[in-house]
């Protein structure tokens, strides 16, 4: 019992609150947060099922790899290669995020 118990609590824990997406807005601004979050959601759920499922245990519930290749009877390797696949196509929704700043050089002004 205390064996199942211990396994639904790692299963559903939950990680510390942290935004998965570096949030522009200020640090007070709540309706920032508010929609960065809602974009998160919409891009996730445009994620197939499998791939959506193995990003949310990783990032949302901080399962390692070999926990989710338990949970949902797969490999680990197959965890991965998803994990690449769906972080990749969330960059793809946010390319503010997935392009690196222009940064000016040092001898123009």
């Amino acid at each position: 019992m205390v064996n199942l118990a211990n396994d639904r609590w790692r299963r559903f824990r939950r990680a510390a609150p942290h935004s998965a997406v570096n949030d522009p807005a200020a640090p007070g601004d709540e309706y920032g947060r508010i929609d960065g979050r809602g974009q998160l959601v919409r891009a996730l759920q445009q994620l197939p099922m499998p791939l959506r499922t193995v990003v949310v245990l990783r990032y949302f519930h901080d399962l390692s790899d070999a926990e989710i290749a338990a949970d949902l009877e797969i490999s680990p390797s197959t965890v991965r290669s998803q994990l690449v696949r769906g972080i990749s196509r969330l960059k793809s929704q946010f390319p503010a995020l997935s392009t690196p700043s222009q940064q000016p050089t040092e001898g123009t002004r």
